[in-house]
This record gives C-alpha cells, sequence and structure tokens, in this order.
C-alpha cells in the first residue's frame, strides 16, 4: 500500500529521506550541494510517500515569494529512495507537491537541479517544466539548470485545421560545405542569436561565425537538405562520434527549419532519415545538445524518443545546454 502524507520538517522520517539525497548528490558532484544547509525557514509543505509503511520518497515546498516575486514557490528535496525507483513515486509526490501549491493561490514553481541528474531533469521535462535561467544562488554555478512551471495554464486547445496539407518535404543528402547547407545554417545562427546574444564573439569580426562553422563540419558523415516545392527550408547533419560521447553513438548537429516551413513535418522528417543513416552504419544510438531557450525543439526530441543523459560535453562552461540521447536498438 502507498500512502502520500504531508508531515513536519522535522518529521523524522523526512530527515532521513532528506540526509539520503544529500549524501548522493554529494557522490555524484564530488562535494556539497549548494543549499545543504537549508532549514525549514519558509517551508509550506514537506510531503513523504510511504510504501508498505516505509518512507521512500519525498520532496519539499518552499515560500520562494521573497526572492522571487510574489505567487512563486520552489521545489526542493526531491528524492526517491534506490530501491523504490522506477514506479513512479517521484512523479507523485511532484503532483501532490503542485496540488498544494495551488491550494496556496501561487501561480508558478521553480526548482533547480543538476546536469549529473538527467533522470531528474526527464522528469521535470515530462511534468511541463520547462527551462529558465539560473536563479538566485544559482546564477553561477555551471553544473545547475533551473526550471519553471506555470501552474495556471490550461490544456492547449487543439484548432482544427483549415488550410489545404503541405507537400511532404524532399530530403537530398549533400556535404557539410553545399551551398544551401550553409546559407541554413548562417539562418540559424541569426535565430540562434537573437535567443543566445552571449554566444556571439566580439573580438571575431564575423561574431565567431566562421570559425565555429569549421570546426562543427569536423567528423561530418552526411548533411540533409530539405525542400519544399523546390525551395530550402531546412538541415541537419549527422556527425561520427567525438571523445566523450557514449560508445556506439553518433551525433546530430544542426538541425534547422526556417519559419515559413514549421509545421510543415520538415524536422520529424529530418530526423527519420539520420535514424535509418546512423542504423546503416552501425550506430547503437543518436546523441544531441540543444539550448535551455528552445522550448519547442526539446518537445520536439521528447516526442521523437530521446531522453536526457549525463553531458558527453565538458559543462563546465555550457551553461546553456541540456543533452539528449535516443537509442536506435531494442
Amino acid at each position: 500500500m502507498v500512502v502520500v502524507e504531508v508531515v513536519p520538517w522535522e518529521d523524522e522520517a523526512a530527515v532521513r529521506l532528506r540526509v539520503a539525497q544529500q549524501a548522493e548528490l554529494r557522490d555524484r558532484y564530488g562535494d556539497d550541494d549548494i543549499g545543504h544547509e537549508m532549514t525549514g525557514d519558509q517551508i509550506v509543505a514537506m510531503v513523504v510517500l510511504r510504501e508498505h509503511g516505509e518512507p521512500v520518497a519525498c520532496v519539499a515546498l518552499r515560500d520562494a515569494s521573497e526572492d522571487l516575486g510574489p505567487g512563486v514557490g520552489e521545489v526542493k528535496r526531491l528524492y526517491t529512495d534506490p530501491a523504490a525507483r522506477g514506479r513512479g513515486y517521484s512523479r507523485r509526490v511532484m503532483l501532490e507537491l503542485e496540488q498544494i501549491a495551488r491550494g496556496q493561490g501561487w501561480n508558478r514553481l521553480v526548482l533547480e537541479t543538476g546536469v549529473l541528474q538527467p533522470e531528474a531533469i526527464g522528469l521535470y521535462l515530462t511534468l511541463g517544466y520547462r527551462s529558465i535561467p539560473n536563479y538566485g544562488e544559482y546564477v553561477d554555478e555551471a553544473s545547475s539548470r533551473c526550471f519553471a512551471k506555470d501552474l495556471t495554464s490550461g490544456a492547449p486547445q487543439r484548432v482544427a485545421g483549415t488550410t489545404a496539407p503541405r507537400p511532404r518535404p524532399e530530403l537530398v543528402e549533400v556535404g557539410w560545405d553545399h551551398p544551401d547547407a550553409f546559407a541554413l545554417r548562417v539562418a540559424m545562427r541569426e535565430f540562434n542569436v537573437g535567443l543566445y546574444p552571449e554566444m556571439v564573439d566580439p573580438d571575431e569580426p564575423d561574431g565567431g561565425f566562421a570559425s565555429d562553422d569549421v570546426r562543427q563540419g569536423v567528423g561530418a558523415l552526411t548533411t540533409w537538405i530539405a525542400r519544399l516545392d523546390g525551395e530550402p527550408v531546412g538541415c541537419l547533419t549527422l556527425r561520427a562520434p567525438r571523445p566523450g560521447c557514449p560508445a556506439g553513438s553518433a551525433e546530430l548537429k544542426k538541425l534547422f527549419v526556417t519559419d515559413a516551413a514549421r509545421g510543415a513535418g520538415v524536422a520529424r522528417a529530418l530526423l527519420g532519415a539520420a535514424d535509418d543513416a546512423a542504423r546503416d552504419r552501425g550506430f547503437t544510438s543518436l546523441v544531441l545538445s540543444t539550448g535551455i531557450r528552445q522550448p519547442e525543439a526539446i518537445t520536439l526530441y521528447l516526442s521523437d524518443g530521446y531522453r536526457p543523459v549525463l553531458p558527453f560535453t565538458d559543462p563546465a562552461g555550457e551553461f546553456l545546454l541540456l543533452w539528449f540521447a535516443k537509442p536506435l536498438v531494442g
């Protein structure tokens, strides 16, 4: 039998679970969690889940209105005992926590987790949390990733389509340096600069694009151009694994679709072509990284079978990335 209950911060079971959580984080990161000395101040609820009477999962809700604005709560100390994982208990206590937050009249929840906790990142993404800039004490912590969820928005309404079906994209394999591929990467660069202005190198005449484009093309196995009505509208490159990538994996780079072609299935067609090509070459998985300010891309990858994984590049200077992988076998 499973029971979920709200207990005091100093409840013996809650303390035991929080101590175990902090010990696990210390093992993963080699140091204490930034907030390991957190007290029960501003804690509104401490949720504990018991399985057959044994406490196996917990999460806490903190009133963050003084730090982050009215109506904002912060998720803290989510933990499930390793022996009880895989049973949906973290999801269950998170949903209970969200109900408590709504009962408080709050409209937003925020949280922080680390890049060495891909399981937690995956849970938060599937619960509807989306990446936000690191906040508070985590602003300068490169291993931290922060997320938020709007508690007031309902499910998106589907509107019946009134336009004629769009043609299927035509995919053409080309080299990395093909003019159409290069032009699409230039357009992608312009799009990304709008989202990530900090990526521009002020010491380079073109902001660093030319030198970065050369680096990104190293190891390219094949590139696809997607065309609609003969016009190039999307691109994607399959690249050989670089050091740090999981064994048996290939890497996807430079997936881009022009604004005019979005919603026409271009990205999915490109991803499908990459799946087939990677299998044909004997790869057993695909990996990719994407920016934290691109929720549409993250949603696409999740729906295509990608899941958050440990960083396969050095996360020290990568405040803006999330890493994903997809198995191609099994």
